[in-house]
């Protein structure tokens, strides 16, 4: 996939903005493969050259979606690990709670997420940058924490770390309706 501009410098954070949140609604609203370029500038508000000076093309814009979920998802980021003497269950039910509320007040997040599990198959880049933005960050610091835990000494920490995130995403995917 496209990588965002090295001139991201030229576009104030505000236009960005615009831009990204012009290219959500066409996202939502058309899917990957429908949405155009042209309805991101009208919606946005912008002309066509500005949304080009900051992304490449309609795959950057959308890793910069998912970019973005990632960065506004504060727990999927790498984090300082709890006090080891902190009780498993506390943190992991915190930990899934974080995740799970984050979701169900973000319906545009949860929409967007559907979507790119559900163009994955069509779009197989989709679900890599979902994967490297969203989805390894989350297994790797889950990981760290299961191996370091003196409580729980697993056998196979990236197996449980995994079994955890497949099972959140899982729910954020297919039992929450709202």
């Amino acid at each position: 996939m496209s990588n965002v501009k090295s001139a991201e410098r030229e576009l104030s954070p505000e236009k960005t903005e615009v831009i990204l949140r012009g290219a959500m609604q066409e996202f939502l609203e058309h899917g990957y493969a429908g949405a155009r370029i042209d309805k991101i500038v009208a919606a946005a508000g912008v002309s066509k050259a500005t949304v080009y000076r900051r992304f490449a093309d309609k795959a950057a814009l959308f890793t910069a979606l998912i970019q973005r979920m990632a960065v506004k998802i504060h727990f999927f980021h790498q984090q300082e690990l709890p006090p080891l003497g902190e009780e498993p269950v506390v943190f992991l039910k915190r930990y899934a709670t974080q995740v799970l509320d984050h979701i169900t007040h973000n319906s545009q997040e949860l929409m967007l997420f559907r979507m790119i599990i559900g163009e994955s198959g069509r779009f197989p880049e989709l679900g890599q940058e979902f994967v490297r933005n969203i989805e390894k960050p989350n297994i790797d610091f889950l990981m760290q924490y299961f191996a370091t835990h003196p409580k729980l000494q697993l056998a196979d920490p990236e197996v449980a770390a995994r079994t955890l995130v497949g099972t959140l995403i899982h729910f954020r995917t297919y039992a929450l309706t709202n």
